[in-house]
Parts: structure tokens; C-alpha cells; sequence
């Protein structure tokens, strides 16, 4: 389900921050196709954990680490609203442990194994 929060906040509310990571390290064509690359990783994570396929389990972890990557960056590198940057980097944190949580891989083993 935070899968699924994460890519309607970043329909909802942009993607600025997804976008300057993309531009900073690729250029001006992956600041444009990475938030939807992203977007569709949550989205497709989200569906494949929810049918119990490991492509979805993967690519919902690999967009979750993407997106605490691209929140940090523009912290640490950018001057930004506090509150708002704490806010997004609280709830890709939690989408991270969440995921990567040892009781979240027992029922990975349980079910994919």
C-alpha cells in the first residue's frame, strides 16, 4: 500500500525531486523519463507483491532506494524547505525498512521460496 501512496504523491505533488538526480548525473532526457520509470516501479512493485511474483518484490525495493537516493541528494546538495524534505524523506524511509524488514523477508522465504 506505500508503494502505491508514494507514486500518487509523486502524481500528485511532482516530481522535482526525482527529476535532479537524473539531471545532475544523465542529463535533460532521464530527468524527463525518470520519474515515470519511477512511477511505474511502484506501481509495478506494488502489483507484483500483491500477486506474489519476486520481479515485484525487487522492483519495488530497488524504486524505494531510488527515491531515498534522490531525496537525500537534493538535500544535501540543494537549499530546501526542511519540513517538506524531512516529510519525503520520512516516507521513503519507511518504504525502505518496510520492505527490507526481517519479518518482511521471512514472508518473502514463506511465499516465494
Amino acid at each position: 500500500m506505500l508503494a502505491y501512496f508514494r507514486a500518487v504523491s509523486i502524481v500528485l505533488f511532482g516530481s522535482v525531486y526525482y527529476r535532479q538526480l537524473a539531471y545532475d548525473v544523465l542529463g535533460l532526457f532521464a530527468s524527463r523519463i525518470f520519474p515515470l520509470i519511477l512511477l511505474a516501479a511502484l506501481v509495478g512493485g506494488g502489483l507484483g507483491i500483491a500477486n506474489e511474483k519476486k520481479w515485484g518484490f525487487r522492483l519495488a525495493v530497488s524504486a524505494a532506494l531510488y527515491s531515498v537516493v534522490a531525496t537525500l541528494w537534493i538535500g544535501i546538495r540543494y537549499d530546501v524547505e526542511l519540513l517538506g524534505f524531512l516529510l519525503r524523506l520520512m516516507f521513503d524511509l519507511v518504504l525502505v525498512v518496510l520492505l527490507l524488514h526481517p519479518q518482511s523477508k521471512e514472508y518473502r522465504r514463506i511465499w516465494f521460496g
